[in-house]
């Protein structure tokens, strides 16, 4: 999965670009129990390391703002990451490994659409 890394600190408004281009995006499961713990990173061209997040099923709510963008909030970094992938798919793929649904017990994805990458404002205090 190819995208672009976004972040926005709290009390600071609007999305700042994190990557130059885009990056490959790499999951891994850390922890398979009743919560799934996903790491997600990203290093540039140069190996240097763009971010670190981690999400954990069930818990981590993502949001869509388009078909490519997806972003959640980051509670150890006191922030939230958006990733802008370069295709709708992948967008999808990246919601289906880190929120899968469950079908045997009817379960639901943990993801909301969300009217726009810009309706993220954040107030002092809240999480």
């Amino acid at each position: 999965l190819w995208a672009e890394v976004f972040r926005v600190q709290d009390n600071e408004f609007g999305w700042e670009r994190v990557s130059d281009d885009v990056v490959p995006i790499n999951i891994t499961c850390l922890e398979e129990s009743s919560n799934r713990v996903f790491q997600i990173t990203a290093y540039s061209r140069n190996a240097m390391k763009l971010f670190d997040a981690r999400i954990i099923h069930p818990g981590t709510p993502l949001y869509q703002a388009n078909e490519c963008f997806v972003h959640w909030k980051d509670l150890l970094h006191n922030c939230e990451w958006g990733l802008n992938f370069t295709s709708p798919i992948d967008a999808k793929r990246f919601q289906d490994c880190c929120a899968p649904v469950s079908g045997a017990s009817g379960g639901h994805r943990s993801y909301a659409k969300s009217a726009s990458s810009t309706s993220l404002r954040h107030n002092s205090g809240s999480l």
